[in-house]
């Protein structure tokens, strides 16, 4: 907080739909789960913000950073059984 300098994020996720708009998580995880999709999306979900963490810890993005940017994922129960 003293420094004002960014250090971690929590990926969310939201489904952008075309006819229903902005679908929030609460409306779709649980379908995602019930059918086992879960895993997929999470999958997904874990490898894009890993390709946005190297994004930002490197290149143009990492500037002074002296320590790395973290984001934090949450994952089903079902992919930790996987």
């Amino acid at each position: 907080m003293g420094t004002g300098r960014l250090v971690g994020a929590e990926a969310l996720l939201r489904w952008s739909h075309s006819k229903l708009g902005l679908v929030m998580p609460d409306k779709f995880i649980p379908i995602a789960e019930e059918t086992g999709l879960i895993v997929a999306i999470g999958e997904w979900v874990l490898i894009t913000a890993c390709e946005a963490a190297v994004k930002w810890n490197t290149g143009q993005w990492k500037r002074d950073r002296k320590t790395p940017f973290k984001i934090a994922v949450n994952l089903s129960t079902r992919q930790f059984i996987q």
